[in-house]
């Protein structure tokens, strides 16, 4: 091929390669939304059996406030009334001690005038001590403060 030629078509043959190197100038078809699958079919059916259940008739458990943990030993005076939020925390032949969760000076005067109320009598026995008597009952009391509670130790 003659030069000539081939310099009067180069224009041509670098506009056939840039157009196959960049795709052409055609344009890519639109893309067509995936075909929608059939609707599934309805079908009624019955309220499940606990649609009905009324729930204001349901028995509810109902707990007395718990006021002690802990499971005292069979001497121990049942009559003998325990601070609020105690728990039995040690136990012996004799003797438990209790662990109330606040300070010492918000236990000792309500639980002196709890057992008042019940009818025991209070007699001092020493630095924060006292004898504990209900008709044949005796029971020596001692509170002490542990960390930021109370440490009550009940000798029966």
């Amino acid at each position: 091929m003659p030069r000539r030629t081939l310099l009067r078509h180069a224009p041509l043959v670098a506009a056939l390669l840039l157009a196959v190197a960049c795709g052409g100038d055609r344009a890519e078809p639109p893309r067509k939304a995936p075909p929608k699958a059939a609707d599934l079919p309805t079908e009624d059916v019955a309220p499940p059996p606990d649609a009905r259940v009324d729930l204001t008739r349901d028995r509810q458990e109902h707990r007395k406030a718990e006021t002690f943990s802990g499971v005292l030993p069979g001497g121990f005076p049942k009559t003998l009334p325990l601070p609020p939020q105690a728990s039995l925390v040690d136990q012996g032949p004799g003797w438990v001690e209790l662990l109330v969760p606040r300070h010492p000076a918000e236990v000792q005067a309500p639980y002196l005038d709890l057992l008042r109320r019940h009818g025991w009598t209070l007699e001092p026995a020493g630095e924060r001590a006292w004898s504990v008597r209900h008709d044949a009952t005796r029971v020596r009391l001692e509170i002490r403060a542990q960390g930021p509670s109370t440490r009550l130790r009940l000798a029966y």
